[in-house]
């Protein structure tokens, strides 16, 4: 009997208590605003300082600026801009070429001359008569004088040697040498060659000359002192 009497009062309760939040929302629920126009404080339009609809100053109507004239525009077309003859060539006119801003300088081929009858005085000395001497290019002369020390710490005659070298390279055989002509008086420096054989390179990869310093046949000198060849070897009968 206590169980159920609880359940009753419980329920009583809960119904108790939604009656009361039902009547406190009834009760904050505010009522719509009934407002009266004829309460509104509305200005009269004729009591505003207001400008005439559709008319503007006279001052303010800014003149419109004429349109500048249009320029004629020529075509840049390959067809049309290289040849005038398709289009209106009024406005061209031919003008002299630019002059160059340097002379131009081609430059000149040494020229070759055969020398016949070559008299060797030393390695990279050459005469071709009494009057005309050509010391060869890029070598040093060696002296006919020049003695060398050889492996058993004597010395031979390598400049004499050296010499003979050269003679026997040559053989009487004509020399083609870089030379303005053929009747130079005196000695002149030059470039020669036996058929396609420089004699200069010649005498520096076998040793019989050195090199000058900076010359592009120093390369051959070194690998002639390497080897120990001519001037750098031992005593050649």
């Amino acid at each position: 009997m206590r169980r159920i009497g609880t359940f009753i009062a419980g329920a009583i309760g809960l119904l108790l208590w939604a009656y009361l939040v039902m009547a406190a929302g009834e009760s904050l629920r505010d009522d719509p605003v009934d407002y009266d126009m004829q309460d509104l404080d509305v200005p009269d339009p004729s009591e505003l300082d207001l400008p005439d609809v559709g008319a503007l100053p006279h001052e303010a109507i800014e003149p419109m600026a004429e349109p500048e004239p249009q320029r004629a525009v020529r075509a840049i077309e390959p067809d049309v801009f290289g040849s005038p003859a398709f289009a209106n060539a009024e406005d061209l006119e031919r003008v002299e070429a630019r002059a160059p801003l340097s002379e131009t300088v081609e430059p000149t081929k040494p020229k070759v001359v055969l020398l016949h009858r070559p008299l060797s005085l030393s390695a990279g000395l050459v005469a071709f008569g009494p009057q005309q001497r050509v010391r060869l290019a890029d070598i040093a002369e060696t002296d006919v004088n020049r003695t060398c020390l050889a492996a058993d710490g004597g010395s031979w005659p390598c400049g004499v040697m050296a010499r003979t070298q050269q003679r026997l390279f040559l053989r009487n055989r004509s020399l083609a040498c870089e030379t303005s002509s053929a009747a130079w008086q005196g000695e002149i420096r030059a470039r020669c060659w036996v058929g396609v054989q420089d004699v200069s390179s010649w005498l520096a990869k076998y040793g019989w000359a050195e090199a000058e310093p900076g010359s592009a046949l120093a390369v051959l000198t070194e690998e002639a002192r390497a080897e120990r060849r001519g001037l750098f070897g031992e005593p050649q009968r």
